[in-house]
C-alpha cells in the first residue's frame, strides 16, 4: 500500500519559484545608434577582406563612407538636436542622447582609423594592377602641363573663389561638397585674407582626372591646388587645405 506523504513541521506551504532576470534591466538592450555601426563595421570587413574581388573592396569601401555621411547628417544630428532641447530622457539601454554621442564617437574614431589602412592597403594592390591614384607632385613636368591645360580649359571655368574677411562673411558650404580653404596674402603686405573654393565635382566633372596613357588618375583638389596662380594672381598662397562637411539633412524647427 502507498504511503501518504505527512507534511513536516518546517513545511510553510508551496515555496516561490525563484525570481528571474528583470527584462526591464538596460542590460538587456542593445543601443540603436551603436548597431548600427557595427553593421557598417561589417561592410568595412568585408573591404578588407583580400579574398573579394580588388574592385569589389574598393565599392565597399566607399559604401562605408557614404554610410558615415548618413550617420552624421541623421543620426548625430537627430542626437545634437535633442542636446539643444535639453532632454536628458534615457533609452532602453540606459544612454542619455550625450552619452550616444561620446559612445558613437568614440566608435567612429577606431572605424576612420581602420578605413585609413584599408585604403592604403587598397591603393597599393591597385597600383600592383596597373590602376594609380597619383599625387600631383609624382607626375612628370609634362604630364603636369597637360593636366594645367585641361584644367583651364573645361573646369577652370566653373570654378569661383570666395573670399572671407570683414566685409564678406563665412560663405555658405553646401553639403557633402569638397572644398579647399586657402590662405593668402598680397606680396610686401603681412596681413592674410582667406577664401573657399570649391572643388566643382559633378555634372560631368570628374573627381578623378586621368593622366598619361595607363590607367592612372590625380584626384582634381590636387590639381587645383597646384594651379592656384590662375584664380589668385600675384598673391602668394601661406596655406591650402582640404575640408568636406557632411551637413544636417533634418529640416530645423519651425521659428517661434
Amino acid at each position: 500500500m502507498a504511503r501518504l506523504a505527512v507534511p513536516s513541521a518546517d513545511d510553510s506551504g508551496p515555496q516561490a519559484a525563484p525570481a528571474g532576470p528583470d527584462p526591464r534591466e538596460t542590460e538587456f538592450y542593445l543601443n540603436r545608434e551603436l548597431t548600427w555601426l557595427d553593421f557598417n563595421y561589417r561592410i568595412l570587413s568585408i573591404a578588407a577582406d583580400t579574398a573579394t574581388p580588388l574592385l569589389e573592396r574598393v565599392k565597399f569601401l566607399a559604401i562605408v563612407s557614404s554610410n558615415l555621411d548618413e550617420f552624421f547628417m541623421k543620426r548625430i544630428g537627430g542626437l545634437k538636436q535633442q542636446l539643444g532641447a535639453g532632454i536628458t530622457d534615457l533609452t532602453v539601454d540606459g544612454r542619455t542622447p550625450r552619452r550616444q554621442i561620446d559612445d558613437c564617437t568614440a566608435v567612429i574614431r577606431r572605424m576612420y582609423r581602420q578605413k585609413r589602412r584599408v585604403y592604403l592597403d587598397l591603393i597599393g594592390e591597385l597600383a600592383e594592377n596597373g590602376i594609380g591614384i597619383l599625387a600631383y607632385d609624382d607626375l612628370s613636368d609634362g604630364d603636369r602641363a597637360r593636366l594645367r591645360a585641361d584644367y583651364v580649359e573645361n573646369i577652370f571655368p566653373l570654378v569661383t573663389p570666395l573670399a572671407m574677411d570683414t566685409a564678406h562673411p563665412f560663405p555658405f558650404i553646401s553639403n557633402l561638397s569638397l572644398n579647399i580653404l586657402v590662405t593668402l596674402n598680397y606680396p610686401a603686405e603681412p596681413e592674410t585674407i582667406m577664401a573657399r573654393v570649391k572643388v566643382p565635382v559633378g555634372s560631368g566633372v570628374p573627381r578623378f582626372l586621368g593622366v598619361g596613357e595607363g590607367h592612372c588618375f590625380v584626384p582634381l583638389e590636387e590639381v587645383m591646388a597646384h594651379n592656384l596662380d590662375l584664380l589668385f594672381p600675384g598673391m602668394g598662397v601661406a596655406s591650402c587645405e582640404l575640408f568636406r562637411v557632411p551637413g544636417p539633412s533634418i529640416a530645423p524647427p519651425p521659428p517661434g
